[in-house]
């Protein structure tokens, strides 16, 4: 299949980016590249494969592009470029919770990008240093905690040519060598020397975690360590609210674009007291053009958002603590509050884009314990606000695949929607878990189509043509909307090197596909007419 995805450009993008959240920098001028390692942190990985956050990078020094990108199983804890072989020794690992210590000695050349892991056992390596005679010294982690926190032994290892190194060639339990301090895992000066080497570009990015598309062109984004931001259409950063805690989640614009409204996580502190505040019960509306908080609803709990997209909203109540749902009118004004129960279940809300109603999971339904779809009315002519149970989330009572709700698109008569499937196998290890999506007939919830992958799911949105299932893998699938059909599937990079989508955004008049990263860049993709 062809690719139909073309990546115009990509917002919010800087040298680093690819390693996230930086431990360590060391420039090597010998070779003319910067060696830089850092961590993505925890994305919620479902399916098929296991996803690797900590990232080492080796970047041309010139112009700090990616040379290779390497995922590692451990955090990088010490890095160490050969005085002349285009080789860098890297020390991983970390304790892991309960009694071991677990890390690789990694060995990556600088021109190929291959690695060999040089230890035959698992090990934490805390410190390297080539010595003049041409061995590599180590400080390794005991094999438990018994063995201590702060302490290793050390090592020396001799190879005739390291180029040609074998994996496995260390045994760290061969011999029992001194003990010494560990030291520091991580340079404390690394964002300064990245700020130094990007001549002040550099800052601080993690995942994007939600995306809208106004119609000039903007594009809104939350994140963690921003509250809000606004790119301009040619890229440029137009507005930005650092992040007062833990950054926002959901952003949902106005139908007239002038607003947004904004949910958060986390705590922030009050300057007052001091102590912790919940900023998860808290939804501002920010204006478009500037950044000004325009309005805010606090609310007892953490509230889930349903939108439509004539600009009614519904606060409800999410997890399992209760309160009333406050409905607000197009014109931002409160109008009602409805006494729905709390959710039975900490999950992540149904997220339904370009919908003509307020729609919600909840459960149990009218006829059994599942979890059934629901329509909020708005009060009108006909009296006030109505919640009606549409049908059940699974659509297939017959089947062993047991479905978590997700993002979703309503279109004309239909009812996209996706999320995690699970089956149960005879053991844990039989049992399976993957994608699926379904599309469903409004108002009775008939399925017309559904597919499945085992792949894991970052977001979807669509048109009456096309949905686009963006995956945590970096792969695109586009499906026919009719029949479920796999059009065509595009795996993204950015600048030729793999990324980790975690949101996405599409804007049909535009013909634009917008991916969030956790990387927290923003991928301005153009799609077939």
């Amino acid at each position: 299949m062809p690719d139909q995805l073309t990546i115009r450009r990509i917002h919010g993008d800087q040298p680093f980016a690819e390693i996230g959240r930086p431990v360590w920098a060391v420039p090597d001028a010998r070779h003319g590249c910067v060696i830089a390692a850092g961590d993505l942190e925890h994305v919620m990985w479902r399916g098929r494969g296991h996803w690797l956050s900590h990232r080492i990078g080796v970047y041309e020094a010139g112009t700090l592009r990616p040379r290779h990108v390497v995922a590692s199983r451990y955090p990088v804890c010490a890095i160490e470029p050969h005085p002349e072989l285009p080789l860098v020794a890297v020390g991983t690992g970390r304790y892991d919770g309960s009694w071991d210590f677990q890390g690789e000695l990694l060995l990556l050349h600088l021109e190929t990008g291959r690695v060999t892991n040089l230890l035959s056992k698992s090990r934490q390596v805390r410190r390297l240093r080539w010595l003049e005679d041409g061995r590599l010294a180590m400080l390794l982690s005991p094999e438990d905690k018994d063995g201590g926190f702060r302490k290793g032994f050390q090592l020396a290892v001799a190879v005739d040519d390291w180029l040609s190194a074998a994996a496995g060639l260390v045994d760290p339990d061969h011999t029992r060598h001194p003990i010494a301090d560990s030291g520091l895992l991580y340079d404390p000066r690394v964002e300064d020397t990245l700020a130094r080497l990007t001549e002040g570009r550099w800052r601080r990015r993690a995942e994007v975690r939600d995306l809208a598309v106004l119609a000039d062109g903007r594009v809104l984004a939350t994140g963690r360590h921003t509250d809000l931001e606004c790119w301009d259409p040619s890229g440029a950063l137009r507005w930005a609210l650092p992040a007062d805690g833990e950054g926002s989640v959901r952003v949902e614009a106005a139908p007239d674009d002038e607003s947004a409204w904004v949910t958060y996580r986390g705590y922030r502190h009050d300057e007052v007291t001091g102590r912790p505040v919940d900023r998860a019960t808290t939804v501002r509306r920010i204006s478009t053009a500037d950044g000004d908080a325009v309005d805010c609803v606090d609310m007892p709990s953490a509230p889930a958002l349903s939108t439509a997209h004539d600009g009614w909203l519904a606060l409800r109540p999410q997890g399992r603590d209760a309160h009333a749902a406050l409905l607000l009118h197009p014109t931002h004004r409160e109008t009602e509050r409805l006494g729905l129960a709390p959710s039975h279940s900490n999950y992540p809300a149904l997220r339904v884009k370009h919908s003509a109603r307020l729609l919600y999971v909840d459960g149990p339904g009218p006829d059994d314990d599942a979890p059934w779809i629901h329509a909020i009315d708005p009060p009108g002519a006909h009296g006030p606000a109505t919640v009606r149970a549409l049908f059940p989330l699974r659509w297939d009572p017959a089947s062993a695949v047991q479905p978590w709700y997700g993002p979703a698109v309503e279109l004309t008569h239909t009812l996209i929607h996706a999320g995690r499937s699970y089956e149960r196998g005879a053991t844990y290890v039989e049992a399976r878990e993957g994608t699926y999506v379904v599309s469903r007939r409004l108002p009775d919830g008939e399925a017309r189509w559904e597919y499945g992958t085992d792949k894991p799911l970052a977001d979807l949105d669509g048109d009456e043509r096309r949905v686009y299932v963006v995956y945590l893998t970096g792969e695109v699938e586009t499906l026919d909307t009719a029949t479920g059909e796999v059009r065509g599937r595009h795996t993204l990079r950015a600048h030729g090197h793999p990324v980790t989508p975690v949101s996405a955004a599409y804007r049909a008049d535009q013909q634009r596909l917008l991916v969030g990263t956790v990387d927290g860049r923003i991928l301005d993709c153009s799609v077939p007419d």
